[in-house]
């Protein structure tokens, strides 16, 4: 390797979480991490020696670089004054705009978030990990690698009691790649940059799986979101990830369950098609249209009957649904016992408790009161669905 490279010696000992990080010199980390002078850089492979060589730089306030599944970063710890100094000097005050908080997991990123809406918390929850960073309505953000070396370092400084570890991605000078780290570790000039900007522990893990910063998404209000910097996930997989799949079950799938169908297509509907609605029936026959009184009682509230054909809940159905209603309580015990695995699924429609009376052969006073009944109980389960809406953006690391 290059000037001022160290190399990793075995025996190398697996780390527990438990395991506290020393309060101690990095020359002196011991336990199979072997380090160089202070001021050099110490470069590894990735392994759980590595790991905690990192996170011992990172507790003494130190910068590290780390692989992610896009392009390779330099982390340090926020609260420590030689840490923005030296993102400073690597990266001119662009520190200051664009360095994100990098969480260990998707579940510590969505305990912190500031993220209300329940399209955002479903957007968390869908795209972390992965090659995105996402910025808060407060202005915040965060980014959850997905890439084994990075959340391992991560996962051990947090577990020391580093909860704001940050990161800005390697892109424009002096970085003539951004996706290898070598050819900055062995570039003489760089190398002095790095080590004068307080880099002492780097973690070579080859190529980086994606070679491009991360898509940037910002949060906006009402839950709706925008792409500010086009990466590896674009806006089409964004939609698909976020879609809400929602299934409602009555008895035939005749007049209930297609009725709340229409009526859900509406009152979610969006550009971007966010919501995917579905009904099914736990004795339904196959192919039967939608009765004509149920028909006529959409009509006299507004809502246009969709070409239904009815058909036997299945397997398919509930495993491809993130919300399941039953229209009553007997829906919601039979669905449960069929399907088991899916169980946490579904829930009765209506959130007090009550059931939605089957209307069929009654007049077509009862069919309008159902109607009216399925709009309300919809509106209060499904109407914050979300949209995509414009509003400028800033990065949130690499």
């Amino acid at each position: 390797m290059g000037l001022g490279v160290a190399t990793l010696r075995l025996p190398v000992r697996v780390y527990r979480k438990s395991d506290r990080i020393p309060s101690q010199p990095l020359r002196e980390a011991g336990n199979g991490v072997q380090m160089t002078d202070p001021g050099q850089i110490s470069v590894f492979k990735p392994s759980e020696a590595a790991y905690k060589a990192a996170a011992i730089a990172l507790k003494e306030g130190h910068l590290v670089i780390l692989p992610t599944e896009t392009i390779y970063g330099v982390f340090g710890s926020e609260s420590q004054k030689p840490v923005i100094e030296g993102l400073t000097k690597l990266f001119g005050e662009r520190p200051t705009s664009s360095a994100g908080w990098h969480a260990p997991s998707a579940e510590i990123a969505l305990e912190r978030a500031n993220a209300d809406h329940p399209t955002h918390q479903r957007l968390l929850e869908r795209l972390l990990p992965g090659p995105v960073g996402i910025i808060f309505e407060s202005g915040g953000s965060v980014r959850v690698p997905d890439n084994a070396a990075a959340l391992a370092v991560l996962q051990t400084a947090y577990d020391a009691g580093m909860d704001d570890i940050i990161g800005v991605g390697m892109t424009g000078p002096p970085f003539a790649t951004s996706e290898e780290v070598m050819p900055a570790i062995e570039d003489e000039d760089v190398r002095a940059k790095l080590e004068d900007a307080g880099v002492r522990v780097v973690i070579d893990g080859g190529k980086t799986a994606l070679g491009t910063p991360s898509t940037i998404i910002r949060l906006t209000p009402g839950g709706s979101y925008e792409i500010t910097r086009e990466g590896p996930v674009g806006e089409r997989y964004i939609n698909e990830r976020l879609r809400r799949r929602v299934l409602f079950v009555c008895t035939g799938n005749t007049c209930r369950s297609p009725m709340a169908e229409s009526i859900a297509r509406k009152i979610t509907a969006s550009p971007e098609g966010l919501v995917s609605v579905s009904s099914a029936g736990i004795m339904a026959g196959e192919g039967m249209p939608m009765t004509p009184e149920a028909a006529d009682a959409l009509r006299t509230l507004g809502y246009e009957p969709h070409n239904h054909r009815s058909r036997q809940v299945s397997q398919a159905d509930v495993s491809a649904a993130d919300e399941i209603f039953g229209l009553t309580a007997s829906h919601v015990s039979a669905l449960r016992q069929a399907f088991p695995g899916s169980a946490w699924k579904v829930t009765l429609l209506d959130p007090d408790g009550n059931d939605v009376p089957d209307p069929i052969g009654a007049p077509a006073a009862v069919y309008n009161q159902t109607c009216q009944t399925l709009e309300k109980l919809i509106e209060q389960r499904l109407a914050n669905s979300g949209s995509r809406a414009n509003q400028a953006g800033k990065e949130a690391g690499p």
